[in-house]
């Protein structure tokens, strides 16, 4: 063990890392959001030769239960896929400054229950926030991947496929065999021409090619898969080591502001709200005061704005 920027870590310990937005902000709006973050997160572990069990990625905060030779490769990774989503994200809308904490969190699991606890802490994160009765329902902790390649999709035949999406899952297909990540605008294309299920195939078969967890490691925990998901559907697990800031209410009303904002002010991508006038987003915030159950303080996360004026 030994002591680095004051992080305790032995090598090749599994270490459960927790980064949040800047002021609470909102970081992920869409699927294009999580789909960039999830590729570059996944093609980076390669290139640090990372393991990665588990990560649950919400609307304002991530987790993810990693394991690494060295702490300075650890933090290394951290670095470069935090930085490489916030160039991304803000060159996609023309925004400037960060979008994570500077520091993240972490805290290292050492021994079988301790690494159980953080793998169901993880894996419930959505359940906390009611956007989902079992963990393995959401798609952005990856928990159902782990089992089935297409879980929120019906498949599609070979023969059924149209040439588009024939189109699209060839390029899918050369970008994660060359190891490079997705950014918003390949995304937002690759997306846009599906609707309905090959939409939803289409995003499974992204997550599954693109796929870097290491499910051996997470499941060796467990007798199977179905045990590890019973196990989270019985408690909620704890996290004594990170200090996660945590807001009551549910985060399913971001989904709601998203469909108002859609639908009555026509801003794509969605993330474009955060870079609006503040007179636009004053008008914004009205409109979702009285057209979904968001409190202040979530209207000014979704916004990028002082509560006191949301």
């Amino acid at each position: 063990m030994r002591n680095y920027k004051r992080r305790r870590f032995g090598d090749g310990e599994c270490m459960h890392i927790y980064q949040r937005s800047v002021k609470g902000f909102n970081l992920f709006y869409d699927q294009e959001d999580f789909i960039v973050f999830y590729t570059i997160v996944s093609v980076l572990t390669k290139v640090y030769k990372v393991v990665l069990m588990e990560m649950c990625l919400m609307v304002d905060h991530v987790h993810l239960l990693v394991s690494s030779e060295s702490l300075e490769e650890m933090s290394a990774f951290v670095r470069h896929y935090t930085s490489l989503y916030v160039m991304e994200s803000n060159n996609d809308i023309g925004r400037k400054g960060p979008l994570f904490h500077k520091s993240f969190g972490s805290a290292p699991k050492v021994g079988s229950k301790k690494i159980r606890s953080a793998i169901v802490y993880v894996g419930n994160n959505p359940v906390e926030k009611k956007l989902c009765r079992y963990a393995e329902q959401y798609r952005w902790n990856f928990l159902a991947y782990m089992k089935d390649a297409a879980p929120f999709s019906t498949f599609i035949r070979y023969q059924d496929r149209s040439k588009s999406l024939c189109r699209a899952l060839k390029e899918v297909r050369s970008m994660a065999a060359a190891n490079k990540y997705l950014s918003h605008a390949h995304v937002r294309r690759l997306l846009g021409n599906f609707n309905g299920n090959e939409k939803d195939f289409l995003v499974d078969y992204i997550v599954s090619r693109f796929f870097s967890f290491d499910r051996d490691a997470l499941l060796s925990y467990y007798e199977s898969h179905d045990e590890m998901l019973h196990a989270m559907s019985s408690t909620a697990g704890s996290e004594y080591d990170i200090k996660e800031t945590f807001h009551s209410g549910s985060d399913s009303v971001y989904a709601d502001m998203a469909d108002v904002v859609r639908n009555e002010f026509r801003i794509v991508p969605l993330r474009q709200v955060v870079v609006q006038s503040a007179e636009n987003k004053l008008h914004i915030a009205g409109i979702l005061k009285r057209k979904t159950s968001a409190t202040k303080m979530q209207i000014a996360k979704f916004l990028h704005m002082d509560a006191s004026g949301a």
